[in-house]
């Protein structure tokens, strides 16, 4: 059998899908994605019916000069780009990226010239060709190995076409293509042809004379309207001709002999459909990578339905089984709400349960069972939605109490470095096989409900086996359902004064805009580096520093180097901080908000390889803390209720202090526990003068020292950072390790275990994975030697929060606090409080941050509040 090679013409697909999926579905950013979703509905559709060896997807990327010459009007009548739709392009690339699709774009050629160029290139290799396309021109390319797939109706009703099927459609040969549109013209590509001659009547006078050439060779055997209108328009239908013939010898790099589908990395597949919610899709495409592995029987039968599956879960129930819980939406769920169905897998069998049945009952399993899920915060959001606008069928005592086995968590716990957390995944990894592919929807449901219930054991086990289980089962477990409460919650903002600061921010941008212009002696697009790259490497003479594929970089490193001799590079450096935030904060927010007019973010536990917490959709983690933009961003922040106000408690130098305790350096103890200012007592120490001679700079030095000794730094990343000789730098670091042994004494000790046993620790047995220190290349070895240093820091630090958080959520449920906790920002707790609690919401809150662990230097807690973030940070 030959290669089978499948060419998309994107453009093509993404604006049928577009206009076939109804417009009501969003990214998590806001974003709409009902063209992604069509698109990705009709490839997964194509997928399953042809099977092709390798995929391609081609884009447009501007109209040939050949066609625009020949006719001026050419796609002239076509609107601009509906943005809803321009939004989603890079979207959809995203995901083929991730798929390992290559996507190939030529400067100035459409999409159709690549696909009669790839087709081309197929057929001498003797490759069969599919092109995925709704452009009729593609019929032209038709042939022995090549064949048109074009969608007849809405996005996955489709027809293949061969020789004879153009031939059986339209009278013609593929060929013959470019002469029939040549008389018959193309409206909607603005292709004028010869008035008066239709589909009937060119397919007609080609079956007689053959081609344009000898239809104007034979004018004489024409009468009449028809003879006149050849005449008058020879001119229009040879260029319209022209115009429709697509080309077949582009010159683009694609090695067709070493494509092959299905061939991507399953974490980034995941990670990419992960982040617009594309779960169903996500499966699918997963399933396609599945074959490989050895399908594993998880005796999911019987499968019981209404009186039968109660009487079924009210056993298991009654018994104290853990339950296996999985939820499955409709394909189609998100545009006509066709249902839900609830898979609740037994020891005796299976129960499925459908609607509001199914929400009743995994309700009842969060108040009264035990049940086991891949992401129990996601299942558990199905009664207790991330928005208090919709009802919730749980309260927050339950999901405190709950009795809920995450899977993901636990295998992430086990390697936070894999970040591929499927039923798949997991059951290749703890029991040697994969499930079955699905047959329907529901089957899915059934099988996922039983993995969830089999892996169970065997996670556990690996846990207790491999000494993870106390970070998991007493620190990650319990914080889910308090996760679930603060998303819930929500976080409140000030509209009208995120407004005021996108238009200040607006005028900011334009006056900087003209700087720069002005700097460059030109206008150009400043988000473009390719123009940038010109402007300061052509125009004003500098000289590039870094060479990418696509040319000379302006990456931010680059610029900052570049502004030390020329102002304009530090203006492209504010531009861009400037456009990024404004885009990211003050222009996404306010679309973000929720039913109920709050932010929910989404804190994930499973996405750091430290064990931090991460923020998402919106990332609230990320707002600069440091820089007076930030600053105005965070007084954006109020809190919910006019009475209350915002309350932020906050570790002092947590990481510092568990280098102290972690290390057992007396040096290092005594200044934490003298009470005094511990960055200008080790400037002290380091540069041998009083602490009461330390100058402001001498204390911000030993300040980076400091950090950067937490963080692994060498001397040639202090030198960088603070704009020094890595001499001096050098000095510094030694003499740190002069003034404080035990830290030298430590570190060393942490990487040789590390190199030994291939992690780090950290106090409460939390690993991380570190494969690079075994790595022969000194870059990645260098790297992974200040991982095993950091991780014992950091990933403790996540640990203390992370139990804090969990005690102090409740502490506010049992003690009957009105005061809320809206956000968790590494070692920061922010709540919304009534004034009359904010002395018993400190003194509660103070007292657990300050005793979530047992150290030898004390755990200090900033708490300080105001009428929104910024004021009480």
């Amino acid at each position: 059998m030959p290669k089978k090679i499948a060419v998309i013409d994107g453009n093509s697909l993404m604006h049928r899908a577009y206009h076939a999926v109804p417009p009501t579905m969003n990214a998590p950013d806001g974003r709409p994605t009902n063209a992604v979703f069509g698109f990705v509905s009709m490839l997964l559709k194509f997928v399953e019916t042809e099977q092709p060896d390798a995929i391609v997807c081609a884009f447009d990327e501007g109209r040939p000069a050949f066609r625009m010459e020949a006719i001026e009007t050419y796609k002239a009548q076509r609107p601009p780009m509906d943005d809803d739709l321009k939004v989603q392009f890079p979207m959809i690339e995203g995901l083929l990226e991730a798929m390992d699709i290559p996507v190939v774009r030529v400067k100035g050629w459409e999409g159709d010239d690549i696909l009669g160029t790839i087709a081309s290139r197929d057929e001498a290799l003797g490759y069969e060709t599919l092109l995925v396309t709704g452009d009729k021109d593609a019929y032209q390319l038709a042939s022995d190995l090549t064949r048109i797939v074009t969608t007849k109706k809405g996005i996955s009703d489709v027809a293949v076409y061969g020789p004879a099927e153009v031939v059986e459609r339209y009278g013609i040969e593929p060929s013959q293509v470019p002469d029939y549109l040549g008389l018959k013209g193309d409206p909607s590509d603005n292709i004028p042809g010869v008035p008066g001659i239709g589909e009937k009547t060119a397919s007609k006078i080609l079956q007689q004379y053959g081609s344009l050439e000898e239809v104007y060779a034979n004018l004489d055997k024409f009468r009449g309207k028809q003879l006149e209108n050849l005449r008058d328009n020879e001119d229009a239908a040879f260029a319209s001709r022209k115009v429709a013939t697509i080309v077949r010898d582009l010159d683009f790099p694609l090695d067709l002999e070493a494509a092959s589908f299905p061939s991507f990395d399953e974490a980034k597949v995941s990670e990419a459909f992960g982040a617009l919610r594309f779960n169903a899709h996500l499966k699918k495409v997963l399933a396609l990578a599945g074959g490989g592995r050895s399908e594993i029987d998880l005796n999911w039968e019987p499968v019981a339905r209404g009186a039968e599956a109660l009487g079924l879960f009210e056993e298991a129930l009654e018994a104290g089984e853990r339950l296996g819980v999985a939820f499955e939406e409709s394909d189609q769920a998100s545009l006509f709400d066709a249902g839900l169905t609830l898979a609740v897998s037994t020891s005796k069998g299976t129960a499925l349960f459908e609607r509001d049945d199914a929400l009743t009952m995994f309700a009842r399993i969060v108040r009264e069972g035990s049940f086991a899920a891949l992401d129990v915060k996601k299942t558990v959001q199905y009664v207790y939605p991330a928005d208090t606008s919709s009802k919730g069928l749980v309260g927050d005592r339950d999901l405190l109490a709950m009795d809920a086995f995450d899977l993901g968590l636990a295998a992430y716990v086990m390697n936070s470095s894999v970040s591929e957390y499927t039923y798949n995944a997991l059951l290749d990894g703890y029991c040697g096989g994969v499930l079955p592919e699905a047959e329907s929807e529901e089957q899915a449901a059934v099988m996922n409900a039983a993995a969830a219930r089999v892996l169970v054991d065997p996670l556990k086990r690996a846990l207790e086996d491999d000494g993870g289980w106390q970070a998991c089962g007493n620190i990650d477990f319990p914080l889910v359902g308090v996760l679930a409460i603060v998303e819930r919650t929500g976080a409140k903002i000030d509209v009208g004064r995120l407004k005021q600061l996108g238009e200040g921010t607006q005028k900011d941008l334009d006056e900087l805009s003209a700087q720069i212009f002005r700097s460059a002696g030109e206008e150009f697009n400043i988000d473009s580096p390719k123009q940038l790259g010109h402007i300061l490497f052509d125009v004003i003479g500098l000289t590039p520093t870094k060479k990418t594929q696509r040319g000379y970089s302006t990456n931010a490193a680059v610029l900052k180097e570049l502004a030390k001799v020329h102002e304009l590079p530090d203006l492209i450096i504010r531009y861009r901080e400037l456009a990024k935030i404004k885009s990211t904060y003050i222009d996404a927010l306010p679309r973000m908000r929720g039913g109920d007019g709050r932010l929910h973010t989404s804190f994930n536990q499973t996405v750091t390889t430290t064990g931090r917490l991460s923020s998402s959709d919106p990332n609230l983690q990320n707002i600069p803390v440091r820089t007076e933009f930030g600053r105005h961003i965070r007084e954006c922040f109020i809190p919910l209720e006019p009475s209350h106000k915002f309350l932020s408690a906050d570790y002092s130098q947590i990481e510092l202090r568990l280098l102290a305790h972690l290390s057992g350096d007396e040096g290092l103890i005594e200044a934490f526990c003298s009470g005094e200012d511990f960055h200008a007592r080790t400037a002290s120490r380091v540069f041998d003068i009083p602490v009461d001679e330390i100058t402001p700079e001498l204390r911000s030095r030993a300040k980076a020292v400091n950090f950067g000794i937490v963080y692994g730094q060498q001397a040639f990343g202090l030198a960088q950072s603070l704009d020094i000789p890595y001499g001096e730098a050098k000095e510094m670091i030694d003499r740190y390790f002069a003034a404080y042994p035990g830290v030298r004494t430590y570190l060393d000790t942490t990487i040789r275990d590390a190199s030994s046993t291939g992690y780090a620790v950290t106090m409460f047995g939390r690993k991380r994975h570190i494969p690079e220190l075994t790595s022969g290349n000194q870059v990645q070895r260098g790297f992974g030697e200040r991982t095993a240093m950091n991780h014992p820091m950091q990933g403790s630090a996540a640990d203390i929060i992370k139990l804090a958080m969990s005690r102090v959520e409740r502490r506010l449920v049992d003690e009957g606090f009105q005061a809320k906790l809206l956000l968790q920002v590494h070692d920061e707790l922010d709540f919304s409080v009534p004034e009359d609690e904010i002395e018993a919401l400190s003194d509660m809150v103070r007292e657990i941050m300050e005793g979530a662990a047992d150290l030898r230097v004390p755990l200090d807690v900033d708490i300080s509040y105001g009428d929104n973030w910024a004021e009480a940070h």
